[in-house]
């Protein structure tokens, strides 16, 4: 598989895996009860949470094509820049691996605790506050991510600049969630997905070199 065709399949199980989240966070979420601390609403709901940890691995895999793609894309821009953007999607990937992974089997010790022992289920259940954090430094990585990539692109023309600037735009936005107040930190994902829409569609062209001189 070529670059190019890596760049389009993750970036586009990138939008898909962004719309998902967006559902269950919107729809299934509030379906089956949460956001809920009543440990029969959350054992009751666990297939619903368990949808959520799986997201996050489609949203890694999704990450590592892109990051694989691009950064051999632009192999040819800025050195320090790409190099960066590749240490910055490497640990946005193992960070939302490892989120993933602790979420599902909190929930499984969780359902395994609760029968005979309420009180370890709870204790159990309330660690998720590390598959959060796991998570959010997840998305502080990713932000990263697309501002170096896209400043990257935008040097060596290797992206449309409007392309280069949602990017930085979208980046900027994920890497400092954390911070922003209800509703502006939504912006950050609803521009993700567009971006990640248009690089499926409008990958990344051979950088622009400068010949050197005889």
């Amino acid at each position: 598989m070529t670059n190019t065709a890596l760049t389009r399949l993750g970036a586009l199980t990138l939008a898909l895996s962004l719309i998902g989240y967006a559902v269950y966070e919107l729809a299934l979420l509030p379906a089956a009860g949460f956001p809920s601390d009543d440990m029969r609403v959350i054992l009751t709901g666990a297939d619903t949470l368990r949808v959520g940890h799986w997201l996050k691995f489609g949203y890694g895999l999704a990450l590592a094509l892109v990051v694989a793609g691009m950064t051999v894309q632009l192999r040819e821009a800025p050195p320090a820049l790409t190099q960066l953007a590749l240490m910055a999607g490497i640990a946005a990937v193992a960070l939302y691996i490892a989120s993933g992974m602790l979420g599902l089997r909190l929930l499984e010790a969780a359902q395994s605790f609760y029968p005979t022992n309420p009180t370890d289920a709870r204790s159990t259940i309330l660690i998720r506050i590390v598959t959060q954090s796991l998570q959010a430094a997840g998305t502080f990585a990713v932000g990263w991510f697309a501002v170096l990539i896209s400043i990257a692109a935008w040097q060596a023309r290797a992206l449309p600049r409007w392309m280069s600037a949602l990017g930085v735009a979208a980046g900027a936005l994920l890497a400092f969630v954390f911070i922003l107040p209800d509703p502006i930190w939504l912006i950050g994902p609803l521009l993700t997905i567009i971006y990640a829409v248009a690089l499926a569609i409008v990958p990344a062209r051979a950088p622009v070199t400068t010949p050197a001189l005889a």
